[in-house]
Formats: C-alpha cells, sequence, structure tokens
C-alpha cells in the first residue's frame, strides 16, 4: 500500500508481463499528453538561444493550427474550424510573447518554463470572469501550451537519445515506432499504462530482451522521474522505491534468470521432440532490426514470420520493389535453406504508414476497419510490389519461401491474391527467371469468418498459419490494447480451443500444416493444449524460444492429447482454466 506521509515509501503496482526478465534501475518519464512543466532555469548567455527556440517554436506550431483549420473546415464545417481560430489568435497575441521573452530574459526562465508559467497567469485571469464561455478558454490556453511545449521539447526520439545511463522507461504509451529505439538509447526496461500482452509494443521488447510490463493503468503518474523502480518482466510487477529486503531479492532473482537462461543454451542443439517421440516444428517470429549475436546463436526450424510492416513506417513513401527485394535478401541468406515465412503488410490498425492512405482517415475502430489485404486490394500496387519483391528474391536463393495474407476473410479475397500471386510468377517466367524451390501462399487465419469458411478455400492455400492475437480478441470482442476491456482477452474462452481444433481439422483432412505465431504459442501452460490439438509448428519470438523449446522437451503428448479432449469439452474458461492449472502441477510433480 501506499503511504501519503512517506514520499518514498514503496509501491507495489500490478500489470501484465510483457516481455520476461528483471530489470532494475532509476525511472526516466517519457513526455506525455499532460501539460506541466517545472520551473527551470537557463544561463545568462543562453537567452538569445531560448528566445529563438521560441520563435521556431511558435511558427511551427502556428504552421500546425493552419493545417488542422483547413482539414477540419473541410471534415467537420466552420463551426469546428472556429476553434482551431480562437487557438490561433491565442498564439498570436502579442502579450503571450512579450510575456514569455520577460521572463526569459529577466528571469532567465526556460523557455518551456516560461510557456507554462505565463499560460498560468492568464488561464487564472480567466477564472476569475463569472460567465461560462470565458472559463471555457482557458482549455484552449493549455491546448495551445501543448502544442508550444511538444514543438519546444523535440518528438520522442531525441528525448530517448537524451538519456545517457542505463535507465527504466515509463510511459502513458508507447507504440512500435517508440519501442524499436529503446535498446539503443540506454533503455534497459520500460512499462507503460495502457496494453496487453499480445500488443505489437510488447512483441518488439521480446525481441529486444527487455523486460516490460504494461497495462499498468497509473504508472505514469506514480512514477517520479528518478525514482528507483524494479520491472518485474515475469510477474507483470512494477516496484517503485523498492525497500532494501525487496530490493536485495530481485537482485537474487536476476542472478537466477542469467543461471536458467545459461542452462537453456545447453538444449540449443537438441531436436524439438516431447518426452514420448512427437516432434513439433519450432520457428523464429523475425524482426531484422532486432537481431543481435544470441539470435543468430539459435538452432531453429526456420523463420515462421516476417512481419514487414517496419518497411512502411518512417518514410513518406511506400518502399519499393528494390528497397524490399534488398531486406528479404538479407533474411532469406540468414536462415539459409530452411523455410522463410513472409507475411504481406498488415498495415492499419496500430501499425499505420506516415505516407497518405485515405482509407486511415476513415477507420473509426482501426481493428475492425480497413487492414491488412482489404487494404492491400484497395491498393493492389502495394501489393504487387510487395509479390514482385519476394518472387524475386526467391529466385535467387534456396530457402523456402513462404507468403503469408494477413487478414482473410472470404474466399474472393484469397482468389484475388492467389490470382495477383500467379500473374507475378508468370511475369518473372516470361523473363526467364524462376523460384529456386516452389512458393508457398497461405493464409493466417485470424478472422471468425475465415475460421468457420476454411474448407471453402483451404484448396487455394498451400499452408495455414493461426494468428491467435487477432483471433482470441475477434472471438470474445475485444480490444486487446484497450485497456477497459483488455481483461477480456482470454485465451481458454471454450470458444478458443474449439475455432482452433476446426481450423487444424480441417486443415489436415486437405494435407495442409498448421502453424500457431501469436502470444499464446509462448505461453507455458496453454503449450500442453496446443499440442493436444495436433498443430504441426509453433513460432515464438527469439527471447522465448529456448524456453519454449525446453517446455515441449518436458512434455508428454499422450497427456497433451487427453488435456486437450477434455478440455473441447467444458464450457467455461474457468473449467479450462482450472485443468490447465492442475496439469501443470502434475507436470512440476
Amino acid at each position: 500500500m501506499k503511504n501519503s506521509n512517506q514520499e518514498h515509501s514503496m509501491l507495489v503496482l500490478k500489470g501484465v508481463a510483457a516481455s520476461p526478465g528483471v530489470a532494475i534501475g532509476p525511472a526516466v518519464l517519457l513526455p506525455g499528453e499532460s501539460f506541466a512543466v517545472t520551473r527551470q532555469y537557463i544561463e545568462a548567455g543562453e537567452v538569445k538561444a531560448e528566445l529563438q527556440k521560441i520563435s521556431t517554436a511558435m511558427q511551427k506550431t502556428l504552421a500546425e493550427l493552419d493545417a488542422c483549420e483547413q482539414k477540419v473546415l473541410s471534415t467537420l464545417g466552420t463551426e469546428y474550424a472556429n476553434l482551431m481560430s480562437t487557438h490561433k489568435l491565442i498564439l498570436q497575441d502579442p502579450s503571450l510573447k512579450e510575456s514569455v521573452a520577460k521572463k526569459i530574459r529577466t528571469e532567465h526562465l526556460s523557455a518551456q518554463a516560461a510557456i507554462f508559467l505565463t499560460l498560468q497567469e492568464l488561464a487564472a485571469s480567466f477564472d476569475k470572469i463569472e460567465d461560462p464561455f470565458f472559463k471555457e478558454r482557458r482549455n484552449d490556453i493549455f491546448d495551445v501550451g501543448k502544442r508550444l511545449v511538444n514543438n519546444l521539447e523535440g518528438d520522442k526520439r531525441e528525448f530517448l537519445a537524451s538519456i545517457t545511463k542505463p535507465s527504466l522507461l515509463v510511459a502513458h504509451n508507447l507504440y512500435p515506432s517508440d519501442t524499436i529505439n529503446l535498446q539503443e538509447n540506454q533503455v534497459i526496461g520500460f512499462c507503460t499504462d495502457v496494453g496487453g500482452k499480445t500488443s505489437h509494443t510488447a512483441l518488439l521488447a521480446q525481441s529486444l530482451n527487455i523486460p516490460a510490463v504494461v497495462g499498468l493503468s497509473t504508472a505514469s503518474k506514480d512514477v517520479k522521474s528518478g525514482d528507483t523502480l524494479i520491472i518485474d518482466g515475469e510477474n507483470g510487477l512494477l516496484v517503485i522505491n523498492p525497500d532494501k529486503y525487496t530490493l536485495a531479492n530481485y537482485r537474487k532473482i536476476q542472478k537466477e534468470i542469467k543461471k536458467t537462461e545459461a542452462l537453456l543454451k545447453t538444449i540449443n542443439h537438441l531436436p524439438v521432440i516431447t518426452e514420448d517421440g512427437h516432434a513439433v516444428k519450432l520457428f523464429v517470429n523475425y524482426d531484422p532490426r532486432t537481431d543481435n549475436k544470441e539470435n543468430k546463436r539459435l538452432i531453429t526450424d526456420g523463420l515462421g514470420l516476417l512481419r514487414t510492416e517496419f518497411l512502411y513506417m518512417n518514410t513518406p513513401h511506400p518502399p519499393t520493389e528494390e528497397e524490399q527485394y534488398q531486406v528479404y535478401l538479407s533474411v532469406a541468406k540468414r536462415f539459409d535453406m530452411r523455410p522463410v515465412t513472409i507475411r504481406l503488410a498488415d498495415l492499419g490498425a496500430d501499425k499505420l504508414p506516415d505516407f497518405p492512405l485515405d482509407e486511415f482517415d476513415q477507420d473509426a475502430n482501426p481493428f475492425m476497419g480497413c487492414r491488412g489485404i482489404r487494404l492491400f486490394l484497395k491498393n493492389p500496387d502495394l501489393m504487387f510490389t510487395q509479390l514482385r519483391a519476394i518472387i524475386r528474391m526467391s529466385c535467387e536463393v534456396p530457402a523456402q519461401v513462404k507468403i503469408m495474407v494477413p487478414m482473410i476473410s472470404s474466399v474472393e479475397e484469397v482468389r484475388h491474391v492467389r490470382n495477383a500471386f500467379e500473374q507475378v510468377l508468370k511475369e518473372f517466367e516470361a523473363k526467364g527467371k524462376k523460384p529456386v524451390n516452389r512458393v508457398g501462399l497461405g493464409a493466417m487465419i485470424e478472422v471468425p469468418a475465415a475460421a468457420i469458411a476454411l474448407d471453402g478455400m483451404i484448396q487455394l492455400l498451400d499452408f495455414i498459419s493461426i494468428g491467435t492475437n487477432d483471433l482470441i480478441q475477434y472471438l470474445v470482442a475485444v480490444d486487446r490494447v484497450n485497456q477497459e476491456v483488455a481483461h477480456m482477452y482470454d485465451p481458454c474462452h471454450p470458444a478458443v480451443g474449439r475455432t482452433i481444433n476446426q481450423i487444424i481439422q480441417t486443415a489436415h483432412k486437405r494435407g495442409r500444416k498448421v502453424s500457431i505465431c501469436g502470444e499464446i504459442a509462448s505461453d507455458s501452460k496453454m503449450l500442453p493444449l496446443l499440442l493436444g490439438l495436433n498443430v504441426d509448428a509453433l513460432s515464438v519470438t527469439p527471447r522465448m524460444y529456448l524456453r519454449v523449446k525446453n517446455n515441449i522437451r518436458n512434455l508428454n503428448f499422450e497427456n497433451c492429447s487427453d488435456l486437450a479432449q477434455a478440455a473441447l469439452l467444458m464450457g467455461s474458461s474457468e473449467e479450462i482454466r482450472n485443468l490447465i492449472e492442475q496439469n501443470d502441477k502434475n507436470e512440476d510433480s
């Protein structure tokens, strides 16, 4: 419990374990949406530069407001555009600039502090007026203030680059584009108020080998910059200002984790096989941006999932065929003659490109909107460019290349992609080029409609991969990154096991292999159920690879089959969860 009388009393917050490991260090707060600036001072010689910063920030903010006003005018009309006009009037008020400049010159305040204090004074004057209209204007004042301070402080990447010692990052939210920059910027662990275990931010944290806890609700409010933190990515805990006993205990846990990881390396060369001889393929979900020496040492069955959305981020235009070809060629060479599964870009939802695509502006619910193959079919140039880059690569290397199509929901979509795929193959044949090995075309089954109607599209597909992260959220109607309902995201729901079983049975009847590449594949408690349902392959992050291999080697396939059959007959999450918990205890005994 938190003691309000002791500023540094220990506080423990419970969240969601997103990436394993334990990190200990000082807290660094990522600048967020809240507008609050401490009184910071500058040297006399820095006044001129600080005034220039103010001028530049005001010009940039005015340009933003102009652009925003035009967009609002065209979409919502004059009434709402007038709000932007009000913000521009506040920004262009001569007294605002004069007051800020005076505080910098005479009080030697930083630009951020001078803006904050000036706007506080202006807001206070509005508060004194009884008219509700004027009281409401204080919100407009601080909206302008947020824009100004954001333009002064620069973007998150600049902030991360300013971290000079190993630290734990605390944020309200982190996007995948933020997360990818963490490891190179002295961040050894992070926690967020929002998010779930299957968010792409969490998956990136695993790839980076960074302990992470998400879904903490109030971490960014409870933590002060400089606080000592413990991020427990094993149990989903954040410990703020730990006492000496807790700190000593977690340092011991850190050492134990290192010993366990060292022991796991001894099974790297051993086959992925259960105690009673049932073999399972174990692939890795691979991200070339986070590859390292440890990952390269892993002896895997191949690449089970290459997410390609990163190629479309932080660029003003879509990646060219040549740019994509070079990336895919490098990846394929990395895996030699093993399978390499490349997913067509699943753009949309929380993976938005920087270049304009009108569909995104219209999505009130992006996870259910124009994303994945839907977006590619609306923008066929994007799809053909990616297909050509992959096929071109397959003509150069002996890797067993597979192309996975995301967000399939109907046989018509499969036909469209199959036709495009065959067209690209014919284009290369006309040039006298042919893939070294046959290229497979498969689908990621993550939409319930595709799971139910799989028998009608299976003949057009060479393999099946189950994307459990999205499949579960669609089955139980829960947005997995919405903190209000994330607790309802339930892999033990009876519909989940039955749907996975139906997919596997349908595919096996037609001789198609099935893999699972969602976060559930790394869950030690769910693993016996998945093996018992007779899945052919699992694909996990490099961080979890040896843990999952070790778990498989300690399971009995016959027992897993019995567990799965019992679970399929159960009617509630609680019954299935209890069954899994009991099985876990039996395995440990």
